[in-house]
């Protein structure tokens, strides 16, 4: 079946397409961590957009409740960054992609306090340092305890606004990329209303991963694959995608549809230890991973769950106890408000944690300068398979190689400057005539959260692969010659693509590794 190469509305093409204030040097797609730095890491010779599908507190980096790795301990060294980088990414990871990111800490992080973070001190009146699992150091930076995530972002976003190249469009979703024979020369973004072309000499995609194609997840709305997809449809290699991370402790309190509260890792690493039903340490039992609640997030999301159908119940417990409560409170005031929302009030109270998607560490395949095959196309953040994660995210990384490969594709961008096009290009495309109502794509959306959920999850199976990708592969031809009137139909049509890819990648690779762990 020939893949379809875009999805924008067939009206697109009775509208002109060039206009004076829609043509950029360089255009962002994505208003994360990565996005932002980015933009702000460009020369200001440059007129630059960023299109920001919702508002900034909407993204995955504003939500990010662990910190930043960076080796600034006097005990700590990149080499060893390295190694607890390899170690949890199962051997499967880019070392030379590994590399440039540790060393690219220290460096990244005086850029991210030049533009107005402020992380945590400690009493020595120096950067507070943190440990999390799969870490053999304290290396982890935060700001405001546990809302690294919302301060970082926060901060970046007013350095943004403040920049007068920069011009931001909020509520504006990336469709399609256009390439010519050069490469990229630009996009399709849809207002919220209708379908308009960016002309653009470079393209910076930063839209995140995935993770809303499954029920529960940490992510939130619109975090449904749809860069990645666009990204293939333009020509870019993916890679990886089998790797999707579930992390071992999200609230195990929530309403059926909404995105799923995070309890940090940071809490293990300040010595919570995770506990039956029963009040049994499970992870200290013979045979467990030596790091015990602090082993990499694959092998507690699979002790957890084999925690669970041992004793007979859907969630276990961490025990916060070794904490004073003013410590806790200090610490983690974000978690301290949603667990005092729900009655539970630690470390006197247990918090009831289950396994929950989180990360994919799969994406479009990115050189040490987040370049893409496509001439003029860069991925960053999540969106991007750089390699540094390898089978198995380590915590907190994912902050770190969202800045250090923005600035490496800022920095690359400000050396080899391209024209803007005069005339963005569609290439050929199909008008399409068939239409599907809103109510049915969003009901078909739902339809692919319960085969991720239940048939592509933390343990697999050849068998419910091979009938997820039947089901996947039903909806890609119920809606492959559909014409495309919203944006819901845009993330349902990019969400079935990218799950497609998922399941693929898992059903080429027989044999368990990192998060892509089969049992039968």
């Amino acid at each position: 079946m020939e893949k379809r190469r875009y999805i924008f509305n067939n009206s697109l093409y009775n509208k002109p397409v060039l206009k004076d204030d829609k043509a950029f040097d360089v255009a962002v797609i994505g208003g994360g961590m990565a996005g932002l730095f980015a933009a702000l890491e460009l020369d200001e010779k440059y007129k630059v957009a960023v299109f920001v599908k919702g508002r900034i507190e909407d993204g995955s980096s504003f939500l990010a409740q662990g910190g930043m790795c960076c080796v600034l301990g006097a005990d700590d060294s990149f080499e060893e960054h390295v190694a607890d980088t390899l170690c949890a990414g199962a051997g499967h990871c880019n070392e030379d992609a590994v590399r440039v990111m540790v060393k690219g800490g220290p460096e990244s992080v005086r850029k991210l306090i030049d533009y107005g973070v402020h992380f945590d001190i400690g009493d020595d009146g120096k950067l507070k340092l943190t440990r999390e699992g799969g870490h053999g150091k304290r290396r982890i930076l935060h700001c405001g305890g546990d809302a690294t995530g919302r301060e970082i972002t926060k901060a970046l976003g007013n350095a943004v606004m403040a920049r007068k190249n920069i011009k931001v469009f909020w509520n504006h979703t990336c469709v399609d990329i256009l390439t010519d024979k050069e490469g990229v020369c630009g996009a399709v973004i849809n207002d919220g209303a209708c379908d308009f072309v960016v002309r653009c000499a470079n393209l910076v995609v930063a839209t995140g991963g995935a993770g809303q194609l499954y029920r529960y997840s940490t992510t939130p709305e619109g975090n449904t694959g749809e860069g990645i997809a666009a990204c293939k449809r333009a020509g870019c290699e993916l890679a990886d995608m089998e790797f999707v991370q579930f992390h071992p402790t999200a609230f195990a309190i929530h309403r059926e549809g909404e995105r799923v509260f995070l309890i940090s890792e940071a809490v293990r690493g300040e010595g919570a230890i995770l506990k039956n039903k029963n009040g049994e340490s499970f992870m200290s039992f013979p045979g467990q991973h030596p790091q015990k609640d602090l082993a990499p997030r694959d092998i507690v999301t699979r002790a957890i769950l084999a925690e669970m159908r041992r004793v007979g119940d859907d969630r276990v417990y961490l025990d916060t106890s070794s904490m004073t409560k003013d410590f806790f409170e200090k610490s983690f005031p974000t978690i301290t408000a949603k667990c005092h929302e729900n009655g539970i009030f630690p470390p006197d109270d247990l918090i009831p944690v289950h396994p929950t998607q989180h990360y994919l560490m799969g994406g479009v395949v990115t050189d040490l300068d987040a370049k893409t095959s496509v001439d003029g196309l860069f991925v960053c953040g999540e969106a991007a398979c750089t390699g540094v994660h390898g089978a198995n995210r380590l915590a907190s990384n994912s902050t770190l190689e969202c800045v250090v490969f923005a600035k490496r594709a800022a920095e690359y961008i400000n050396r080899n400057p391209r024209s803007i096009p005069d005339k963005a290009e569609f290439g050929k495309n199909t008008h399409f005539t068939k239409c599907v109502e809103k109510p049915e794509i969003l009901s078909d959306m739902q339809k692919i959260k319960a085969v991720m959920t239940e048939k592509v999850g933390a343990e697999r199976t050849v068998g419910k692969l091979l009938e997820a990708k039947g089901e996947l592969l039903r909806l890609y031809e119920k809606y492959c010659d559909v014409n495309f009137t919203n944006c819901a139909g845009y993330a349902l049509f990019s969400g079935i693509n990218t799950a497609m890819d998922i399941v693929d990648a898992a059903l080429s690779r027989r044999e368990s590794i990192g998060s892509h762990y089969i049992t039968e």
